[in-house]
């Protein structure tokens, strides 16, 4: 049901996705956070971690039934890390992260 309504967000459409990776000039990363994690400073902990700075290009957090969820699509504008390494940084704090 969550992947439903983030998926109206309009940013699974490639064309979407292509135009806000030229604007940003970075990779593009989506992460998908339910529960306690969408309340917590997730990019401030994994940017520590990898030594990275991401920049917000748009998001949503919203509850069903008490429980937040939300959505951000950001770009990797540096990384000391390789950026496929990040999925699993952002795993260890509890969101899901893409590297679209």
């Amino acid at each position: 049901m969550t992947r439903g309504l983030l998926a109206e967000t309009g940013l699974y459409q490639e064309e979407a996705r292509q135009t806000w990776q030229q604007r940003v000039g970075a990779p593009l990363i989506k992460l998908t956070f339910v529960g306690a994690p969408t309340l917590q400073p997730v990019l401030d902990v994994v940017g520590k971690q990898a030594g990275a700075r991401f920049n917000l290009v748009s998001g949503t957090l919203s509850e069903i039934k008490g429980t937040p969820f939300g959505q951000l699509v950001a770009g990797v504008i540096e990384s000391q890390a390789p950026l496929e390494s990040l999925p699993e940084l952002f795993a260890r704090q509890g969101v899901r992260c893409e590297v679209l």
